[in-house]
């Protein structure tokens, strides 16, 4: 008969970083990552994919303004030589598209923006620490 004090014993493994700190190339102040979902990328990225550029994902803020620039054309195209129907359900598929790769960008952002930074040169703070190789792990950084 196993008495409880054995099974409390055994340690509860640990649970991945919270954040990733990441080190500029020679050296500077630390940039903090979260784990979890990106909710300026969610909300914000819609505005000329601005937060996109700023956390060095230009291929996909260059994507929101390209979607951007296209619902512009097309709400200017069909407005002029369509019927409303086919206006508003353009619109509709293009905030689908919107909504769809927001939440896309929101949950694989802080990823993304990891991966970024370390092809820029950008270390891993601490990568010996056990919660931070977890968290590598799981956001398939090479370091």
């Amino acid at each position: 008969m196993k008495l409880k004090r054995e099974t409390a014993k055994k340690r509860a493994a640990e649970p991945p970083a919270i954040r990733l700190g990441l080190k500029p190339p020679g050296g500077g102040r630390i940039k903090w990552i979260k784990d979890g979902f990106a909710w300026d990328l969610f909300v914000l990225a819609p505005l000329l994919g601005l937060p996109l550029f700023w956390r060095k994902l230009h291929a996909w803020g260059a994507l929101m303004l390209g979607l951007l620039l296209a619902w512009f054309v097309a709400w200017f195209l069909l407005g002029r030589f369509a019927d409303g129907h086919t206006v508003n359900v353009t619109g509709d598929v293009f905030a689908a598209a919107f909504f769809l790769l927001d939440l896309f960008l929101g949950w694989r952002g802080n990823r993304m923006t990891a991966q970024a930074y370390v092809r820029h040169g950008w270390t891993v703070d601490h990568p010996d620490y056990a919660a931070t190789r977890k968290l590598m792990a799981r956001w398939k950084l090479d370091t």
